[in-house]
């Protein structure tokens, strides 16, 4: 790991043994060199046989404690933005013993520490001409991965720029003319670091952040794993899918041991239905998708159910007999994306590269897909003559353009849920646009958003729907029943993204990825009052969430490309609360 160095200069630790009642632990406080108590130091230790790290923060007073369930040789890391990192690469802690470590940081300069922070306070620096651009920009060239981190910031003439952008649309990234020629100085300005004003980033950056959690991560998959979605399986199993090598993963958290079985790919070539991603696969990726698993649900059944989004439809793995079963949709549907499940059993998905929701009864085998409405005659020819598009594309080489005239011309369907009343609700990412569908009627509604980005909501007990805005820190709830909207902001700026949200079964209250901000957000809806949890991985790009029956926060990191990522390995990630005292801060609307 990165982090593995030598004890860094300034760390003074006085280290003693003695006996315990229960696991391992390490406990100890964190001091400045003037000896004053340093609350929110991140100490994480990495149990290496296991490849396993699991993380605290200090409390107001500095003291922090990590349980440990494994014995083992660990490695040590205490950082905290403002201070130099301790790193410590040989510590052995044995079943029923406790280590006592003291820790010492030294202060550094803020035109250091800057460096250190979330790529969302970077990317708040970034001015566009207007809203509508800079949303565009959120959509096309924050999609997959964080804007404003260390790899993305870097200053670039307007012809590099223009060859990333060139090179980005041939994943489908698209932008108008105005943003391309914008973007360059915009970006530039923004990540000036000769000219930086420090002032204009916040002197205590970890204010926000509540210390009450104890986060545990699992490196799972090689360096290419790519953990798409994840999901808590119906065993305790976490199930996590790589998009890039057809890959199923099955972490048990209690054993640390991990499975994994190759999605059947059914003689498809590399690039499955679309093919064009073959090419792109090797030049950018070094490897090629071939079905590309996405999304992942528990099914009625107990299955592990999943969209293959260059594959033709659907997959579904039993846990018990470990054995997958495709289902192929019409040919006229392209890329699978999201999906869940109705009361009757029934799988509702989107399909996002043809505008179109589909239906699957896994009793009769049964597909029906639904054309979705666009907003005008582009969407409309664009969603209906994709599929001669990839064709031409395989055929003749054509590579699609980065500029186009209209940034959305492909609605591009995306999240989904279903209400108590049955209804199936849709986002429709980059169209501006919510709408649900009435599965008594077969009737479609679209409504209109007043922001971009809508992406993956969640309904709530009371129908209530939670919808992010993939945009500027902000998110929604939606009341169907008066048509109104309302925002909220998160705390940590407008330079996050929300990516999605879950709803906690528990109390109805709202988790939140900060996908671009290293954090997952609590919003307390009853007090409209937030609790943020910072994520001990750099550069954790989230994309789905899950509460499990015992209040635990599950998610999976998969930042594209994933050598962006600290450490450069995908991670399934579980938020425990060991206290449940909150510190919450109010919403700013």
């Amino acid at each position: 790991m990165p982090w593995q160095r030598t004890l860094a200069f300034g760390a003074a630790l006085t280290t003693f043994l003695s006996p315990a009642l229960l696991a391992a632990s390490l406990e100890g406080s964190v001091v400045d060199t003037t000896g004053k108590p340093l609350p929110q130091a991140q100490i994480t230790l990495r149990q290496n046989d296991f490849s396993k790290s699991t993380t605290v923060y200090s409390d107001d007073s500095g003291h922090y404690r990590v349980t440990l369930d494994d014995a083992g040789d660990y490695s040590l890391r205490v950082r905290r933005i403002g201070f130099n990192t301790v790193t410590e690469t040989a510590i052995n802690l044995a079943q029923q013993q406790s280590l006592e470590k003291f820790i010492t940081l030294k202060a550094i300069p803020k035109s250091q520490w800057i460096h250190e922070l979330p790529a969302s306070d970077w990317f708040a620096r970034a001015e566009f001409s207007s809203p509508e651009l800079r949303g565009q920009f959120a959509i096309q060239c924050a999609m997959c991965h964080q804007q404003g981190g260390s790899t993305t910031r870097l200053p670039r003439s307007e012809a590099e720029w223009h060859k990333l952008f060139d090179m980005m649309g041939e994943f489908g990234a698209v932008m108008d003319q105005t943003l391309y020629d914008e973007a360059p100085a915009v970006l530039n300005k923004a990540f000036d670091f000769a000219n930086i004003d420090l002032d204009s980033f916040p002197d205590t950056p970890l204010a926000k952040y509540n210390s009450n959690v104890e986060i545990t991560e699992w490196e799972v998959g090689d360096a290419t794993a790519f953990l798409h979605d994840m999901v808590v399986g119906p065993d305790g199993i976490i199930y996590s899918v790589d998009w890039i090598n057809d890959k199923l993963y099955g972490l048990n958290p209690d054993t640390n041991e991990v499975s994994e079985w190759l999605v059947p790919t059914n003689g498809l070539p590399p690039g499955g239905i679309l093919g064009i991603l073959s090419e792109r696969g090797r030049r950018y990726l070094h490897h090629t998708p071939t079905v590309a698993p996405h999304s992942l649900q528990v099914g009625p059944d107990n299955k592990i159910w999943m969209t293959l989004s260059v594959g033709k439809g659907l997959a579904s793995f039993d846990p018990v007999t470990q054995a997958f079963e495709t289902f192929d949709h019409p040919n006229r549907a392209k890329y699978p994306h999201t999906l869940r499940f109705d009361e009757e059993g029934n799988i509702w998905y989107t399909v996002s590269m043809t505008n179109q929701l589909g239906k699957f009864n896994p009793d009769n085998k049964e597909f029906t897909i639904y054309d979705l409405p666009t907003r005008n005659f582009t969407q409309w020819a664009l969603a209906r003559s994709m599929g001669a598009l990839v064709w031409a594309s395989n055929a003749f080489g054509f590579k699609p353009r980065a500029v186009v005239a209209d940034a959305e011309m492909n609605p591009v369907p995306y999240g989904i849920d279903v209400t108590p009343d049955g209804k199936i609700w849709f986002t429709q990412f980059n169209n501006r646009s919510i709408g649900y569908i009435d599965p008594a009627t077969e009737a479609i509604t679209v409504i209109d958003t007043p922001f971009s980005g809508p992406r993956r909501m969640r309904a709530d007990s009371q129908g209530m729907l939670w919808i992010p805005s993939y945009n500027s820190g902000s998110f929604y709830r939606y009341n169907p029943a008066d048509n109104s909207f309302k925002e909220f902001n998160v705390p940590t700026g407008p330079g996050d993204m929300v990516y999605a949200l879950a709803i906690d079964p528990g109390d109805d209250s709202v988790w939140l990825c900060g996908t671009n901000s290293d954090s997952i957000i609590h919003f307390h809806p009853n007090t409209e009052s937030f609790d943020v949890f910072q994520l001990p991985t750099r550069v954790s790009f989230t994309r789905e969430l899950e509460v499990d029956e015992h209040g635990n926060v599950w998610t999976s990191t998969s930042n594209m490309p994933f050598y962006q990522v600290e450490g450069m390995r995908g991670r399934i990630v579980r938020l425990s609360f060991p206290d449940a005292a909150s510190h919450a801060l109010p919403a700013e609307q």
